[in-house]
């Protein structure tokens, strides 16, 4: 959508409610969009007085030949009226006005926000195959390591997911899992397994995960509790999850406590994540589960998003069958992180953060 369009749309009441406060939020955030309504204002000030400064002249006109006939002249006193300058000034003003609100849209549009309408401009994070590329990386790798492995064909999607306790069930995005016709993770310290879902929540974007093979969690012990009490502003925070092959860990501080749009489940994040971060943890200082990342705002770098522990907590309670709650709600309890440095947490939190695959027919 052309932001001409967005600004008009403001101007002639025809936005939502919600797009009405994102377009209000635009203009208190950024200054250059902000000129840039305001100029368009102007111009379109500017155009109607036009416009109905030549009705009026028209009705003028109409109403002197009704009372002297077609034929009749009007003879001006002087060359140049006084109308005459004012309608050259008009047009000289509205010229400027024009080229003015023009160079802005242009600044606008080489920064990206004609791109996408207000009301989307969340950007999901789960990362596409190229499937060719990623075959043959695996195969290379394998063969230059001495590996037989068996080697698998790509994921249609891959994100993040982790771990909620010790029984096997596993956290992610909704929008990372739908419509998927299976599902796998896998870490450095777990090969290739299957998991179904067993939970989802489209309104916050959770998927609830169970993995198949009960045998492979029988030695789990997952360091991390789940922390459902508020978090303070600028508390530091680190994530943890797969935007590529490996782990990529990032950190930065809780800027928001609230996400995009006001939203009062989210967080709002100064750390930068990017497609495949989907459904993995956000942690605070002590190594524990403070919300799961969900996305960021698009064409911004170091602003993302995440869904609150509280939240997580609340839609468990709210749409798991009462058979299933007593195993998801069997979180770890006990902070065993609290006192570690942040590569001893990262350590122990590794086996339990997970790197989603997703295959979907075509």
């Amino acid at each position: 959508m052309r932001v001409t369009d967005l600004f008009d749309d403001y101007l002639n009441g025809q936005l939502s409610v919600d797009e009405v406060a994102q377009f209000e939020n635009k203009l208190q955030e950024d200054a250059l969009f902000s000129e840039a309504f305001n100029k368009h204002k102007v111009l379109i000030a500017t155009l109607n007085k036009a416009e109905k400064r030549a009705a009026f002249k028209h009705k003028l006109k109409a109403i002197h030949a009704n009372a002297f006939g077609n034929d009749s002249r009007i003879i001006s006193i002087k060359e140049e009226t006084t109308t005459k300058r004012y309608f050259k000034s008009f047009a000289f003003a509205a010229s400027v006005a024009v080229i003015a609100v023009l160079s802005t849209i242009a600044v606008l549009s080489t920064g990206g926000y004609l791109l996408k309408k207000q009301s989307n401009q969340i950007t999901d994070l789960m990362r596409e195959i190229i499937n060719l590329k990623v075959s043959n990386e695996v195969i290379t790798e394998n063969l230059a390591k001495g590996k037989h492995k068996a080697v698998y064909a790509p994921a249609n999607l891959e994100g993040s997911a982790f771990a909620l306790n010790n029984l096997g069930y596993i956290i992610t995005s909704s929008h990372m899992v739908k419509g998927a016709d299976s599902i796998f993770i896998q870490n450095n310290y777990l090969d290739r397994t299957l998991a179904r879902v067993v939970l989802i929540d489209p309104k916050l974007d959770l998927a609830i995960l169970k993995i198949i093979n009960s045998e492979i969690t029988q030695a789990w012990k997952v360091p991390f509790a789940i922390i459902e009490t508020p978090t303070d502003i600028g508390e530091k925070v680190y994530t943890l999850g797969y935007p590529r092959k490996d782990m990529v860990y990032g950190e930065g501080s809780l800027s928001s406590l609230s996400g995009y749009s006001n939203d009062t489940s989210m967080y709002q994040i100064s750390i930068p994540v990017n497609p495949g971060n989907s459904g993995g943890p956000l942690l605070n200082d002590q190594g524990n589960v403070i919300g799961v990342i969900r996305g960021k705002i698009t064409g911004a770098e170091a602003t993302g998003f995440a869904i609150k522990a509280n939240e997580i907590v609340n839609s468990i309670s709210t749409l798991a069958a009462d058979s299933l709650k007593n195993d998801l709600f069997a979180f770890n309890k006990k902070q065993s992180l609290k006192n570690l440095k942040r590569t001893e947490q990262i350590k122990r939190i590794n086996p339990y953060v997970f790197n989603v695959l997703v295959y979907k027919r075509d």
